[in-house]
């Protein structure tokens, strides 16, 4: 590292620091928030069931489609909680309604496409309407940050609009509604380009995102118990049980060894208008592969404990190829949006996991193509943390900003 950089490098952290001075104590995830997630473990185990009710490409699609709605009323609330008080009386019941729309939603997922389209659609315009009037009021004090935010309001207030038009219609006619819906979302959240005056606090932004992916974890891990409960108790069964159980902890290791520690990091020493741009694209936009490659391992987890010694049907293996190639997008898409910088191990992950399903996936007993692509994983976690000992070296040195730590050769 040059004088240079290390001159940029120490006034950043000065400015960090001279800035933590003056801001509020960071905030940590409230038991609130903690309850309302409740609601999302039903949704996540509901979309799961979308997947094996519907075992085709398009049944994957509505799936994916049906998970990305929860996923952004979600973040709605996770991105107001981080910017309000939710301890007065009047919010708290206001967002315990919210929270009731959702449990409906849950509930209507697995025929949202079929007969229960409005129990789906009108709960979640129920859920967008009470975010987009708590959050104004709860930053009506801060000019910048109101302005900032009725800027997207229009956008979000218009979307759920349309998907409620979609609970209205049938077949593929709803399918591109609610699409046209999720797009208007997107779209209006990209409008607001590379600086705002959104406040956003990193340790509790990044740690209601954590949770999220916890929760996914907990239905790979619910999917795994499922799916064994009526195997008979012999060496097939512990064996298949720890292949299963190991792909779920080599999950987890992908991200919180490291994926997590340094989205945090590079939200805590951005810029300050520049945090909330890349609070959305590493989290909002960015964690939405991960959750989905999540629960798709899920579902090929609990097909798996089902019948360990056969082949997975088609569904089953596009569920583990795609699944673990999401998983290891996410951080692919983090570190180029921070450093501008490709994490090749995760890349050739990506590809070798699917390839690896289309290879043997028909002929080799499903327990056996599990292990086969956890071992992909394990191998592409080990690389990188090779690669990045350095930087781990830096951050527990309590080093400054995570980018300063990657050399070019990293």
């Amino acid at each position: 590292m040059t004088e240079v950089d290390l001159a940029a490098d120490h006034a950043l952290s000065e400015a960090a620091a001279l800035a933590s001075k003056s801001a509020k104590e960071e905030q940590r995830t409230s038991y609130l928030e903690l309850f309302f997630d409740l609601v999302v473990v039903l949704a996540i185990t509901q979309v799961s069931t979308l997947i094996v009710d519907d075992p085709t490409a398009a049944g994957f699609g509505r799936a994916a489609l049906m998970l990305a709605m929860i996923w952004w009323a979600w973040s709605g609330y996770a991105w107001m909680t981080n910017a309000i008080d939710i301890d007065s009386l009047l919010i708290r019941l206001v967002f315990l309604a919210g929270m009731g729309a959702m449990f409906f939603m849950a509930l209507a997922v697995p025929k949202a496409y079929g007969g229960q389209g409005l129990w789906f659609v009108v709960p979640y315009l129920l859920v967008r309407m009470i975010q987009l009037v708590i959050h104004p009021l709860g930053v009506r004090d801060d000019r910048e940050h109101l302005a900032a935010l009725m800027k997207l309001i229009p956008w979000f207030a218009v979307a759920p609009v349309v998907a409620l038009v979609g609970g209205f219609v049938h077949g593929d006619a709803r399918v591109a509604l609610w699409s046209a819906s999720l797009a208007i979302d997107v779209v209006g959240a990209l409008s607001l380009g590379g600086e705002n005056d959104f406040r956003v606090s990193p340790g509790h932004f990044a740690e209601r995102y954590e949770l999220f992916v916890i929760i996914a974890l907990g239905e790979s891990i619910v999917a795994i118990g499922v799916g064994a409960a009526n195997d008979p108790r012999n060496a097939t069964f512990a064996l298949a049980v720890s292949i299963a159980f190991a792909g779920a902890v080599a999950l987890w290791w992908s991200y919180f060894d490291f994926v997590a520690t340094g989205a945090e990091r590079a939200l805590r020493f951005a810029e300050p208008r520049k945090r909330g741009p890349l609070a959305r694209d590493l989290f909002t936009l960015g964690h939405f592969p991960l959750v989905l490659g999540v629960v798709l391992f899920a579902v090929a987890a609990k097909k798996t404990l089902l019948d360990p010694t056969h082949p997975l049907s088609g569904a089953g293996r596009a569920s583990l190829g795609l699944g673990v190639a999401l998983v290891l997008l996410t951080p692919v898409i983090g570190r180029y949006r921070v450093i501008r910088k490709v994490a090749w191990e995760r890349v050739v992950g990506m590809a070798a996991a699917p390839l690896a399903v289309v290879a043997v996936g028909a002929r080799l007993g499903s327990m056996w193509l599990i292990a086969l692509v956890t071992g992909v994983l394990v191998g592409v976690i080990a690389a990188e943390t090779r690669r990045l000992r350095h930087v781990r070296r830096h951050i527990r040195s309590g080093g400054g900003p995570i980018g300063r730590a990657f050399t070019p050769e990293s």
